[in-house]
């Protein structure tokens, strides 16, 4: 009872689901813009600022409107350029302003921009079974493919785009783990999606 994946309401986490930024969005925001290598900066809109992003540089800021005050604060955002799984594809992740974690989102939770962990956030359809299973399907390949260090860069197992095949497994056996793994990663993105638009549907009434 309570141990890692087993479920249950935390008490002491708030609900992040009106809070998400997608870092993947914001790259594709990027590549979309056919004037990019033009321009000095960009302005990607947040519900309280924007990120500006340095073209040249390739860094990037928030720009924050404060509630108390009115103004707006800078924070620098470290961001990292990981391979897709593709090999081909580019995936854009943020480090988190206050712990420096590589994570898929940053969340607007009240004057700050920040992880799930330092915001102290959980999803809601994290709590249920059917999605605890997932994750822990995915958990389990991640062991069989020998990497465990996941955590270290990533808030979900889910999120993880790209695992090394270890030097020992014969290429046949680590395809047929990706494959497993890739298609338990769909199921899982799909079913946070309903849950997700569930949710906001709730919100709206």
């Amino acid at each position: 009872m309570g141990g890692y994946g087993s479920g249950g309401h935390n008490k002491t986490h708030k609900r992040l689901e009106s809070f998400r930024r997608d870092s993947f969005a914001f790259y594709d925001y990027l590549m979309a813009d056919k004037y990019l290598d033009c321009k000095t900066t960009v302005q990607y809109p947040l519900t309280r600022g924007d990120i500006i992003y340095h073209v040249q540089s390739r860094t990037a800021l928030i720009k924050v409107l404060s509630i108390q005050d009115g103004e707006y604060r800078y924070v620098d955002l470290p961001l990292s350029r990981v391979p897709g799984i593709d090999g081909k594809s580019v995936r854009m992740y943020f480090h988190c302003p206050y712990c420096g974690r590589r994570v898929r989102y940053l969340y607007d939770y009240y004057k700050h921009y920040a992880c799930r962990k330092c915001a102290k956030l959980n999803y809601s359809c994290q709590q249920k079974s059917g999605m605890d299973e997932i994750r822990l399907k995915m958990e389990r390949i991640a062991e069989r493919l020998d990497y465990q260090w996941w955590r270290n860069n990533y808030d979900c197992i889910a999120d993880v785009y790209y695992i090394p095949k270890p030097h020992y497994m014969r290429w046949a056996k680590y395809e047929k783990l990706m494959q497993e793994f890739k298609a338990l990663q769909k199921q899982y993105e799909r079913n946070m999606e309903n849950a997700l638009m569930k949710a906001y549907k709730a919100l709206c009434r």
